[in-house]
């Protein structure tokens, strides 16, 4: 028996500066109500975009994100994927982020584990 717990990946991820720890740490009802602890750094980069100020582009991405975060289901609900695991993706149906709609992913790392925003991989 290992009695170190798995390193998570997603440290490594901060460091190439493809995620970002997210320092919110609220609740979110629509995520079983966890945090989200960390956001792409390509998502923060749209969310902080839309501030009309650069001195509001931190306060206008937290709000948008929690925004977002209100309106994310859980994937496992969605007809056809009756058969995945529960609490681990949650989807919002697409938003308007820049010129384009887009949905935002909010994936767990494992039961009870951290929650990242991202894009889906495929946008």
């Amino acid at each position: 028996m290992n009695p170190h717990p798995p390193t998570d990946d997603r440290e490594q991820l901060v460091a190439a500066g493809v995620l970002r720890r997210y320092e919110d740490g609220l609740p979110h009802p629509a995520l079983a109500h966890s945090p989200i602890s960390y956001v792409s750094t390509r998502l923060w980069t749209e969310l902080t975009a839309l501030a009309i100020a650069p001195a509001a582009a931190t306060a206008t991405a937290h709000a948008l994100l929690r925004a977002i975060a209100t309106e994310a289901a859980d994937a496992a609900l969605a007809p056809g994927n009756e058969s995945a695991p529960r609490d681990d993706l949650y989807v919002t149906h697409p938003a308007h982020i820049g010129p384009y709609r887009r949905v935002v992913w909010f994936q767990r790392t494992g039961p009870r584990g951290h929650i990242t925003a991202t894009f889906p991989p495929d946008s």
